[in-house]
């Protein structure tokens, strides 16, 4: 009798490990699947990117190219542009542009990736 329920209740288990193996298995099958078939997705969204990229290269390198011959003017424009952004962080915080001192302004590539420019937004409106 003790041996029959020895022998019953291995049975189970071993029914148990096995199925819980199996459906593992098949969950990793399908996860590789879905990993696939969204990245075939993205891959073709990258080729577009690339090609979108290659066009704002050439456009950057003739404005590069234009702003160089007239470099007093582009020194100018810096610092109109930093009073525009101090101005604008004045004026969205309530405090008089005296208060504000810009200590470095740089530019961002637009090359960034999606995620990083959420999280960026994200910071900014959370200090403001």
């Amino acid at each position: 009798m003790l041996g029959e329920q020895l022998l019953m209740s291995l049975k189970v288990m071993v029914l148990g490990l096995g199925t819980v193996f199996i459906a593992l298995i098949a969950l990793i099958y399908v996860i590789e699947i879905i990993n696939k078939v969204l990245n075939s997705r993205t891959n073709v969204g990258t080729k577009k990117n690339k090609h979108l990229a290659t066009e704002y290269d050439e456009e950057k390198m003739s404005i590069e190219n234009s702003t160089t011959l007239n470099a007093p003017d582009a020194i100018d424009d810096e610092e109109e542009i930093v009073a525009v952004i101090a101005a604008a962080v004045a004026a969205s915080l309530n405090y008089s542009t005296h208060d504000i001192i810009v200590r470095s302004v740089r530019r961002v590539s637009p090359n960034t990736p999606v995620w990083n420019r959420a999280g960026r937004n994200q910071q900014i409106a959370g200090r403001l």
